[in-house]
């Protein structure tokens, strides 16, 4: 960022005003490919948690542990913000508080539900394939679908990153 000083007043530019590129995402964590990796690397991990942890509860807690990791590692990504012309304040102030707390706690409850339902799809299904995969001899049948998660993860972010930046 470059400083320019009118009279008294100093006035700092954007990348986006020096570039007159207006495209830029400041988030390091989708935008470089070590981010890109990471994600990859959270996916791998998380996938791959029934192979190495056997009971249930240990299973859960390790997910959840993951999950804080990631969830700890977005909130370091995100916990600053390189534009200055983003005013978070401002666009809360110029928001409409129309929502009833009656909807707000049924979005909720709904996600919820969703997320619920949804990891426990996600489950059945893995445990499907895994199995498939042991039969064919696979002795980590769950880290060896974590890698192909991870792979297509980390594929499909770095051809969207390449796709968006030309």
């Amino acid at each position: 960022m470059t400083e320019q000083t009118t009279g008294q007043q100093t006035q700092q530019e954007t990348a986006q005003e020096q570039t007159g590129e207006e495209r830029i995402d400041y988030n390091a964590l989708d935008n470089t490919t070590g981010g890109r990796l990471i994600q990859a690397a959270f996916a791998l991990a998380f996938t791959a948690v029934p192979d190495y942890v056997q009971s249930t509860p240990a299973r859960v807690a390790s997910w959840v542990g993951i999950s804080a990791a990631f969830a700890g590692t977005v909130a370091a990504f995100n916990a600053f913000d390189e534009d200055p012309r983003n005013d978070l304040t401002a666009r809360v102030d110029e928001s409409s508080e129309t929502a009833s707390p009656a909807r707000t706690w049924a979005v909720f409850a709904g996600g919820t539900a969703l997320l619920i339902g949804g990891v426990r799809l996600s489950i059945a299904v893995q445990n499907k394939l895994a199995e498939s995969l042991r039969r064919c001899g696979a002795k980590r049948p769950h880290t060896l679908l974590g890698l192909g998660a991870a792979a297509l993860l980390f594929a499909g972010t770095e051809l969207q990153a390449r796709v968006n930046a030309s």
